[in-house]
């Protein structure tokens, strides 16, 4: 994994009509299955490198800082574009032909912080906004959670913010509670849009202090970015779980 850090290759045995790949896990239900048939145990074998893409993180970015990412995104297939995100949140929209760069949008994550699981994006999510006009700016989005705890829309064919949602495109998570240090809590999955909702998750760094901050499931509204609910799996029926340490750290 280490060895294709800030690489990103394709190899495909013949131009073929192509299905989409609108979600992370391929499709709503997660089952991660191409109904495609044309590679088969009898040909892939015969697969070649069409072409090859490189984030060049490799090359701009500090050697300390790269040791502490990890390059785990699923890219999906949309609005013709391949689009996935770097370690640095960066996302990054490719022809599927030729592999050249369509657009790119770097939220520019502050690198000073260390967080518990790596820099990391393992994922983007795609809606489409039925009830937008046609060809209507951001009718096609793409959201982001970022490690930096903000979860960002862009528009699926251009990459650039959707202003009518958050603050020019991005709201700030509440943590509710002061960061032991900055990367303790982070946002690394890609999150979930459902009935005009976006949900998003969390990874915080564990086993670190009884007081950690919450892993709430939140859910905003897909247009405008206002919170829709929160969820706390672990505070409910009047239980609450945590660590049985009476208030002790691990070291």
């Amino acid at each position: 994994m280490r060895c294709l850090l800030g690489l990103f290759a394709v190899t495909v045995l013949a131009v073929a009509p192509a299905l989409g790949w609108e979600h992370w896990g391929g499709d709503r239900g997660g089952t991660r299955f191409s109904p495609l048939a044309r590679i088969t145990p009898a040909n892939v074998g015969n697969l070649v490198r069409a072409w090859e893409f490189r984030t060049g993180d490799l090359d701009r970015r500090a050697a300390a800082v790269m040791a502490r990412t990890k390059f785990q995104a699923t890219p999906l297939f949309v609005e013709d574009s391949i689009i996935f995100c770097s370690p640095f949140n960066e996302v990054i929209a490719l022809d599927p032909g030729s592999g050249a760069q369509k657009w790119r949008y770097d939220p520019k994550i502050n690198t000073n912080q260390r967080p518990g699981n790596r820099y990391v994006c393992r994922g983007v999510a795609y809606w489409v906004d039925d009830q937008a006009p046609e060809r209507a700016v951001c009718r096609a989005r793409i959201f982001m959670g970022t490690n930096d705890v903000r979860v960002i829309a862009l528009d699926a064919t251009t990459g650039i913010p959707c202003a009518d949602f958050g603050a020019n495109g991005e709201i700030k998570l509440e943590i509710g509670r002061q960061l032991e240090w900055p990367g303790e809590f982070q946002i690394t999955s890609a999150p979930v849009v459902s009935r005009g909702v976006v949900i998003v998750g969390s990874a915080i760094s564990d086993n670190r202090r009884v007081d950690a901050p919450l892993g709430t499931v939140r859910a905003f509204d897909a247009r405008t970015g206002g919170l829709r609910w929160s969820w706390d799996p672990l505070i409910h029926s009047g239980i609450v779980a945590g660590m049985p340490m009476s208030g002790r750290r691990c070291r």
